[in-house]
């Protein structure tokens, strides 16, 4: 029980940090971009990634490993690494806004100009009838 909360305070700890990773890092923000990825999330994502990675990994490495405590260092390494490179591949793409281009007149001339032909508006001081009575 002990365990499974350090864990889930470990992921939290985790998800908590992806939101401070700023994307005013001009070297990391140029690399997303040449990956055609949005910089913000994929720094999130990376921070993510890593942590998640690094968890995983340890205890995959501590667990398959015949010495657990070399398996856990090499997993956090490897994973934090593989983990990270997936949290960018997985991230939103740069938006891409095509032009429009824009009609020279109106595509609907005079649809909401008027009222149609043979309805006429309500006169300027009508209101609506009172409800009927009950019964």
């Amino acid at each position: 029980m002990r365990f499974s909360l350090t864990g889930a305070a470990l992921i939290g700890l985790g998800l908590s940090l992806a939101g401070c990773a700023g994307a005013d890092n001009q070297g990391f923000t140029n690399f997303a971009v040449q990956l055609g990825v949005d910089p913000q999330d994929a720094a999130g994502r990376a921070v993510e990634g890593a942590v998640l990675g690094a968890t995983l990994g340890a205890g995959l490495g501590a667990v398959f490993a015949i010495n657990p405590g070399l398996g856990a260092t090499m997993g956090t390494e490897i994973g934090g690494a593989l983990g990270a490179a997936v949290g960018i591949a997985t991230a939103e793409p740069l938006p891409s806004y095509a032009p429009i281009a824009i009609p020279a007149s109106a595509l609907t001339p005079g649809f909401y100009d008027s009222w149609p032909p043979g309805n006429v508006p309500p006169p300027t001081g009508s209101v609506a009838p009172p409800p009927l009575p009950p019964g």
